[in-house]
């Protein structure tokens, strides 16, 4: 290995001093780049390469020749390119041969060598290359595509690219990539040909479309087709054909989905003006949209499709109507997914905000919305929501509409509502119903309310009130941690807190939780030592390990002793 490496860097030595006789190079960094070639050489001469060797030692060499290049404009000089960048671009060539040779599966290294040879103009080599990777990988269609791609970007020759996908084809006869890209390559050179040869390759385009259309199933495809015929607008013919095609193919539900997009485009089906609204007073494109939807929603009454009718026209382009005529139309849709119940939640829900925001409807007519959607939909959390603030000014309506979403909701989404009237309402009437109810609660979901509701009756009637709640909630047992820690807050949080009351919290909670609650003693320590009185935390320390379950009394101690480290 070490002779064929030696011999290597000796073919590199009339370019190093070709380097150093143009003054591009000093002898400091002349030796630095021998001797960072002679490590690259000897990684990928080893037996064991790695691909990342290689990686590497293209990179350096690349980066070599943009920095001669830099150089050179800087000297303004121009000799000696022969023996130094002709050089480096042929050793790099057999670099690059070794690379692709050793690591033949990996599709990329292909590339990468095709825009080396390119870029350093070594055109001769590229159709090697491509009939290789393909010799080697033309069991994958997208190889047959790639390398149409460089040809017809990179070599700008549509014939080559051409040939290239009809043997793909010829080899993968169901591959819609293939027949996409084909069917496009035809439309191009018939674009740049002259009117004698256009109608040809037309014939050509139409031939490729309907070949794949016996192989390829999947209606997608003439979806595609159609925007590709569309994209360059050179035949009427073609394209009125495929519109066609996928007419005959309405019964599935993408196709509707499809020519209503396009009619906002403004490419129209004629068959869809059987189910125009005649008292629809909108620009041509938004009327025909909404027939196509709507006429499909008949035959799909399906939410999701109803979903993307309104964002549709959420989305419309102001120079194909006006703001107002939007809203209009977006309402529109929305009335016709309510009352044919194919609205979403999220899409009632944002219905309900636009309705609300206009300001339009009187409280009656929203509530028979919300009565009407609710009906269809008892377990969106949302429509809940919005009738407790629709009856926020009547106390015993909100009640009863809490009550009533028991009976539907989730406990999760049950609990979020019970939190959400919590966080909109300001009822002390309310607060005060809900403390007659939650002393008595059995239910597990209102009862983890019991925090939230002390810390609301805190803000609206004051620490007397919060205090008598809180000795009202912890006769009854069990209580949550977070009540006693709600209460400790509130006390802490006064002019000047009074330490029996929270002593008083404390005990009450490691009363409640202290056999198996390490963190509660912890909190009751830090507090006394911190703000009360220190000499009673031996005390209860003591207390703690007394009470605590004996799986978690060795664990006190550790965290105890490492809060004292702290």
């Amino acid at each position: 290995m070490a002779e064929q490496v030696n011999q290597r860097i000796e073919g590199m030595i009339n370019e190093l001093e070709q380097m150093k006789r143009t003054n591009l190079y000093d002898d400091a960094e002349i030796r630095e780049i021998s001797r960072k070639r002679k490590e690259f050489e000897y990684r990928i001469q080893r037996r064991i390469k790695e691909k990342e060797d290689f990686v590497q030692y293209i990179s350096y060499e690349l980066t070599l020749l943009e920095d001669i290049s830099l150089r050179r404009k800087q000297a303004k000089l121009s000799e000696k390119k022969k023996d130094i960048e002709y050089a480096i671009a042929k050793r790099l060539n057999k670099v690059f041969r070794q690379f692709v040779y050793r690591y033949q599966n990996d599709v990329a290294i292909y590339f990468e060598y095709l825009k080396f040879c390119q870029s350093v103009g070594f055109d001769y080599a590229v159709a090697a290359i491509i009939g290789q990777m393909l010799q080697i990988h033309g069991d994958k269609p997208k190889m047959w595509q790639m390398a149409s791609k460089w040809e017809s970007k990179e070599q700008n020759n549509l014939e080559n690219a051409r040939s290239f996908l009809l043997k793909g084809i010829h080899r993968h006869p169901d591959s819609e990539i293939l027949y996409l890209d084909l069917f496009e390559i035809e439309l191009m050179i018939a674009y740049q040909a002259d009117e004698e040869d256009k109608e040809k390759y037309l014939k050509r385009a139409e031939v490729v479309w309907r070949n794949g259309m016996k192989n390829i199933s999947d209606v997608n495809y003439l979806l595609k087709l159609c925007d590709l015929s569309l994209k360059y607008g050179i035949d009427e013919t073609t394209t009125a054909s495929i519109k066609e095609e996928i007419w005959n193919r309405r019964t599935e539900r993408d196709v509707w989905t499809y020519i209503a997009n396009k009619e906002l485009e403004g490419f129209h089906w004629t068959e869809i003006e059987e189910f125009l609204n005649d008292e629809l007073n909108y620009p041509p494109e938004i009327n025909n949209y909404i027939a196509v939807y709507e006429e499909a929603l008949q035959q799909f009454p399906d939410a999701a499709l109803c979903t993307k009718y309104i964002h549709g026209l959420l989305g419309v382009k102001d120079s194909v109507c006006s703001e107002i005529q939007k809203i209009n139309t977006v309402k529109h849709a929305w009335n016709y997914g309510h009352e044919n119940g194919l609205l979403t939640n999220e899409m009632y829900a944002f219905g309900i905000s636009v309705l609300k925001l206009e300001d339009e409807m009187t409280k009656d007519e929203l509530t028979e919305i919300l009565d009407a959607a609710l009906a269809k939909n008892p377990h969106c959390r949302n429509l809940w929501e919005e009738k407790l603030l629709l009856n926020k000014s009547d106390e015993k309506k909100m009640l009863s509409i809490l009550q009533e979403s028991g009976k539907s909701l989730k406990s999760e989404d049950y609990l979020a509502l019970w939190n959400f009237m919590f966080d909109n309402i300001d009822s002390n009437v309310v607060f005060k119903t809900c403390y007659e109810k939650f002393k008595t609660c059995e239910n597990a979901v209102i009862f983890s309310l019991k925090p939230k509701l002390l810390q609301k009756m805190y803000e609206h009637n004051g620490i007397k009130t919060a205090r008598h709640i809180y000795e009202e909630f912890i006769r009854t047992p069990p209580t949550q941690v977070e009540l006693h820690r709600v209460m400790i807050e509130i006390e802490m949080s006064q002019e000047k807190p009074a330490l029996k009351n929270v002593r008083k919290c404390y005990e009450a909670l490691v009363q409640h939780h202290g056999t198996n609650n390490i963190e509660v003693w912890m909190d009751y320590m830090n507090f006394e030592q911190t703000k009360g009185s220190a000499a009673s935390v031996p005390a209860i320390h003591r207390r703690a390990i007394g009470m605590l379950v004996k799986d978690l009394v060795d664990k006190f101690i550790e965290a105890q002793t490492l809060s004292k480290l702290k």
